[in-house]
């Protein structure tokens, strides 16, 4: 089991805290989408996949970054 650690901020810093994060990894075989995951009062969500490789860094839906996994990143909305 894997782990990456998406930290979400608003434009202006403030941390965003209940937002829906989701992965979308790449791979035939063992690529996929993750489970949603809320973001803590510190704009922190820890997500579990499967997998490495290249994945989008979904928030509230909308793809907001591409990184390789596991990992930890910083996304703004």
């Amino acid at each position: 089991m894997y782990y990456t650690k998406v930290i979400v901020q608003y434009s202006n810093g403030t941390k965003a805290q209940g937002v829906r994060v989701a992965l979308s990894i790449s791979g035939i075989l063992s690529g996929g989408v993750t489970k949603n995951v809320y973001t803590d009062r510190h704009g922190v969500a820890i997500i579990p996949h499967e997998s490495r490789g290249s994945a989008k860094v979904m928030v509230k839906g909308t793809t907001r970054a591409t990184v390789q996994v596991p990992c930890e990143t910083v996304v703004f909305i």
